[in-house]
């Protein structure tokens, strides 16, 4: 860019050449953050699952999520797994680290981009907390909605799909759990029917309603696709259904997103070992975008019972409810909103205007 500075004809004011192009970014950023809709399509497969080995050909675990290279599953002894390779339906992985779940860094590589990307929200974070001081939420409101509508429990309802699944029956359990320990629980029933890519869009515009209640925490519940015995466990000799956890990698709240997740996993292993599966860092939105604190919950999957996924979302609810309680509140804008998308555009243009001085200062240096 050409930053050079040139005599305007309207006498000794002077005008630059090269703003041209930072104009054009500059809206490019504005589009881009104030969009609605989702970068990414989730994808899931219609017939059979992937399978994840190590390198030994050890099955660590199974799900119906398209898996790709760079996605890491950390299992149920905190043991992460990076996705290297992919042949049909097998993907294969190595061990990268075992991770400490009470760990909140959120990003583990800290590269320039990423370092850039902090610090533009520690300035949209405080110009935001500027703009909306004293409307910070003191309530404790969790929100929970159904993404895939149809999903159902064959062994209960004869049949893996139907137009209102047996997952928000499972939603239901979860919303009582959840009031039962005081929480205030928005639980929306919107139908988004069908199970095509473009679900994730059409609940996008529902979790838009629900995230005016300013919730700590937002669940979307699903079910996964997969053999029963992948999922079934006993607890206190009962059966129930383990959990896994879903967060997406591509998304600027990735880091908020997966140490939310971590914290929700170490609550639930300190009271009810062997619950939560692990946790699957996918790629996809899962308009986790939205909210650092968003998660998508696999309860079962297709060919266990719905009262083996009800039983398990309870324990659940009880597990991590003192975890969501403990949290703070959320402050300033919600992430997904036109406000947090205007101040991260202001902190933009301040840093754009920083970098620009620089540069200005360090030409007239050098001449």
């Amino acid at each position: 860019m050409n930053l050079r500075r040139h005599k305007c004809s309207s006498g000794r004011r002077f005008c630059f050449t090269g703003i041209a192009p930072l104009i054009l970014f500059t809206m490019i950023l504005i589009l881009s953050l104030t969009s609605h809709e989702p970068a990414f399509a989730e994808e899931e497969l219609t017939d059979g699952y992937f399978t994840l080995i190590d390198e030994d050909n050890n099955e660590i675990f199974h799900t119906a999520i398209v898996l790709h290279p760079g996605d890491i599953f950390i299992s149920e002894d905190n043991k992460a797994y990076e996705v290297v390779s992919i042949h049909e339906q097998t993907a294969k992985a190595r061990i990268s680290e075992t991770v400490t779940l009470d760990d909140t860094e959120e990003g583990s590589q800290q590269t320039t981009g990423s370092r850039l990307s902090a610090y533009l929200q520690v300035i949209g974070d405080s110009i935001s907390r500027i703009f909306l001081a004293g409307q910070q939420q003191t309530a404790k409101t969790v929100v929970i909605y159904n993404t895939h509508s149809d999903e159902s429990y064959e062994p209960t309802s004869g049949t893996s799909t139907k137009d209102w699944g047996d997952v928000y029956k499972v939603a239901a359990a979860f919303e009582d759990a959840l009031k039962k320990h005081g929480f205030n629980v928005v639980r929306a029933t919107d139908n988004h029917n069908p199970h095509d890519g473009a679900a994730y869009a059409r609940s996008r515009r529902t979790l838009a309603q629900l995230l005016k209640e300013r919730p700590v925490a937002a669940f979307d519940i699903h079910r996964d696709a997969v053999p029963p015995e992948v999922y079934r466990t006993k607890v206190q000799g009962e059966d129930v259904t383990k959990i896994t956890l879903v967060i997406g990698q591509q998304n600027q709240t990735r880091g908020q997103n997966l140490a939310f997740a971590k914290k929700l996993k170490s609550a639930t292993d300190s009271k009810v070992p062997a619950l939560v599966k692990g946790i699957l860092w996918a790629r996809g939105n899962y308009n986790q975008d939205m909210l650092p604190r968003a998660a998508l919950l696999e309860v079962g999957a297709h060919t266990n019972s719905l009262e083996e996924a009800e039983k398990a979302i309870g324990l659940f609810a009880s597990a991590i409810a003192p975890a969501i309680l403990g949290a703070e509140s959320a402050t300033g804008f919600q992430q997904g909103s036109p406000g947090r998308s205007i101040a991260w555009i202001i902190a933009i243009l301040i840093a754009g205007s920083i970098g620009y001085l620089l540069v200005s200062s360090r030409k007239r240096k050098v001449h």
